[in-house]
């Protein structure tokens, strides 16, 4: 009874896994016989994927926050992954970079192969052997011999992107160029490729137009670009956002950055980075192709980029660029020999604050549009005069008679010479079997007659210099000038790249040139190896104007929440070291300093009716073909420093003509404008 009572339950339960397993089947027979169709078509007309949302970047404001950089809304276009079809993905990628080159428009396209018959390799290097290792690098990575030509490149990344035979040579190196970049970003079904950014609406509107046709997996969303609101100013200052590199992936991915991502590549965009990048959001999207709609079905908000304020001031950095600019312009129309200025192309200006090494202005000429940076570089680089070069933090030059002062400081505090001690100058000075000439004594045969120190400085003698140089000697001379911030990097906060140079038997030897004992001479009077940038002169002058702290120069005053508002983040004045002067030594050298600006001084044409009394020193530096360099470093004002400048013009000839970039400067900062009379006074103002 028992037995037959089991084998019921057992008859049931077969007949109940019998029934279930016929539903089963029969479901699976309808969803995947009967009405599979219609559901692969369903299925295969959304796509759901994850939109990063792009946070904007935090706002570039000058000192009383007036912006100079900021954002506006741009057409991004990005290529999505949909399917493994490589021939379709292939066909997209040739119409669009197609479209975009049609258009005249720029994409990224990195592959070291030029884009026209002939090719030939394009690894970017300062020299053959640099270039030549980027090349074996680069085929060591793809598994390609060293021997490997152009061809073999080609037919190689042919081979590894699938692309098909009917295109060109020259359309296939298209294709490749962008599937190379798309592979150094990591693109997937879940990493898009961003072709480019702001894109023109004319552009935007074909690939809408034709998306079934010809852009099938391209999408085309909004996101923040940035704005430079003051046109050209500023522009080596600011610098510019590109997208990221391989290596700057690889160094930055731990801190949740993207292959698509852009990042400040320069200027202050660079400097500011970790303050301006904001948090990006994510919006999880889905969307039917065939009736072109979207859904978003989870959001999350972007937070923005913190906004920097920098020190400059827009107002004077206008000013000195307008000014710098347009007597470059003078002195080159208004020169009266072949070397007296006529070829003046180029320059730089610093504008420091003496008491705390502010930096409120950079000016460097020519310049250009850095929202066209993209678009014009190639124009750029081939363009006179080097615009995109920063002159002011890079460019290294002879500083000349504007050295003296540190030579004054040397002799005096050394006891070499007092205050008030007068030297009988002779034009010639003899040392060795060396005739060292004052060029007073070249250009008239004249001298100075007998001065002291502050009269040697308003007259820019040579012969002083020399003998204090002689007396000196080079280890003594270097000490001041280094303690004078000169030959070192200044602090700021952009990349200046070089030290400079001062000059010493060590550095020289190692060049393989002999120093000779009259190089201590030269380099007394801002010769011999002397080598400084701009931004090191003006660091120095506000050093001496301040009597004797040496700040570090910053270019970044506060940091403000790009929430709400908040300062998060204020700098202070930082001293890297203080020289001691004495009062009196430092009396004497303010005091020749003013008389540079007085009645008879070198610089008296720019300032002898300046309603201020500023103090400045002028020189020259000969270059080896070409006038000489114009230099002028000041401050002002005199009984009250406050800011401090430094200019050099190339080729400029004289400190002289170069000093009523300074009055500009200075009218500015003090009155808010220039005087109508500087123009005519400065015209044709061109001292030797």
């Amino acid at each position: 009874m028992q037995e037959r009572e089991l084998r019921n339950r057992y008859r049931i339960l077969y007949v109940l896994l019998a029934l279930l397993t016929l539903l089963v089947v029969q479901r699976l027979f309808s969803l995947q016989i009967l009405e599979g169709e219609n559901y692969r078509v369903i299925s295969d007309s959304r796509l759901a994927r994850n939109i990063p949302v792009k946070a904007p970047r935090g706002e570039i404001l000058d000192r009383y926050g007036r912006p100079m950089i900021t954002n506006r809304v741009g057409q991004t276009v990005a290529i999505a992954k949909i399917d493994d079809d490589r021939q379709a993905l292939n066909q997209v990628v040739f119409n669009l970079a197609s479209l975009f080159d049609a258009n005249g428009l720029s994409y990224e396209d990195t592959f070291p192969v030029s884009k026209t018959e002939p090719f030939s390799f394009t690894f970017p290097g300062d020299t053959q052997e640099a270039i030549k290792k980027k090349e074996l690098a680069f085929k060591k990575m793809y598994s390609l011999p060293e021997a490997a030509s152009v061809q073999d490149v080609l037919d190689k990344f042919k081979k590894r992107y699938q692309v098909a035979e009917g295109f060109s040579k020259e359309e296939m190196r298209k294709i490749i160029g962008v599937r190379y970049e798309m592979e150094m970003r990591n693109f997937s079904s879940n990493n898009p490729y961003v072709f480019a950014n702001d894109v023109d609406i004319s552009t935007v509107s074909q690939i809408k137009e034709q998306r079934e046709e010809k852009y099938r997996c391209i999408s085309v969303y909004q996101e923040p670009i940035r704005a430079y609101t003051q046109g050209t100013t500023a522009a080596h200052i600011l610098g510019r956002v590109g997208i990221i590199s391989q290596a700057e992936y690889e160094t930055l991915k731990e801190q949740d950055y993207g292959m698509n991502d852009y990042i400040g590549k320069e200027g202050a965009e660079k400097a500011f980075e970790s303050y301006l990048r904001g948090i990006d959001g994510t919006n999880s999207i889905e969307r039917k192709i065939k009736e072109g709609e979207s859904e978003i079905v989870y959001s999350k908000d972007p937070i923005p980029g913190n906004s920097v304020l920098l020190t400059i001031d827009l107002d004077l950095q206008k000013a000195a660029e307008e000014s710098l600019e347009r007597n470059i312009h003078r002195i080159a129309a208004n020169a009266t020999s072949a070397r007296g200025g006529g070829d003046a192309n180029a320059g730089s200006v610093v504008v420091i604050d003496v008491n705390s090494g502010e930096i409120l202005a950079i000016a460097s000429y020519p310049t250009y549009d850095p929202a066209r940076y993209n678009q014009d570089y190639n124009k750029l680089l081939q363009a006179n005069g080097n615009p995109i070069f920063n002159r002011a933090l890079r460019g290294t030059y002879e500083p000349g008679s504007t050295f003296k002062l540190v030579t004054a400081t040397a002799a005096l505090e050394e006891g070499i010479i007092s205050p008030t001690q007068v030297m009988e100058t002779k034009g010639q000075y003899h040392y060795l079997s060396h005739t060292f000439s004052c060029n007073v004594f070249r250009t008239s045969g004249r001298t100075h007659g007998v001065i002291n120190v502050s009269e040697a400085l308003r007259d820019s003698c040579n012969y002083f210099f020399y003998d204090m140089g002689k007396q000196l000697g080079i280890d003594r001379l270097g000490h001041y000038a280094k303690n004078f911030g000169l030959g070192d990097y200044t602090g700021i906060e952009l990349s200046e790249e070089v030290k400079g140079q001062l000059a010493n038997p060590a550095d020289r030897e190692k060049a393989g040139r002999k120093w000779y004992p009259g190089d201590a001479l030269q380099a007394a009077i801002g010769q011999s190896d002397n080598l400084f940038t701009p931004i090191q002169l003006a660091n120095y002058v506000a050093t001496v104007a301040n009597g004797g702290t040496n700040y570090r120069a910053h270019l970044l005053k506060a940091v403000k929440s790009g929430t709400d508002q908040s300062i998060i983040a204020k700098v202070q004045p930082e001293v890297r070291h203080k020289i001691e002067i004495k009062p009196e030594n430092l009396n004497a050298i303010l005091k020749g300093m003013g008389m540079v600006t007085d009645v008879g001084g070198t610089a008296s044409g720019a300032f002898s009716s300046f309603p201020i009394k500023t103090g400045g020193k002028t020189g020259s530096a000969q270059v080896s073909r070409g006038s000489a360099n114009g230099i002028y470093v000041g401050f002002a004002p005199f009984d009250d420093p406050q800011i401090a400048v430094a200019i050099v013009v190339e080729h400029g000839a004289s400190g002289s003509g170069v000093s009523y970039i300074a009055r500009d400067i200075f009218e500015q900062y003090f009155y808010g404008g220039m005087t109508p009379d500087r123009s005519e006074t400065a015209k044709n103002e061109l001292l030797p």
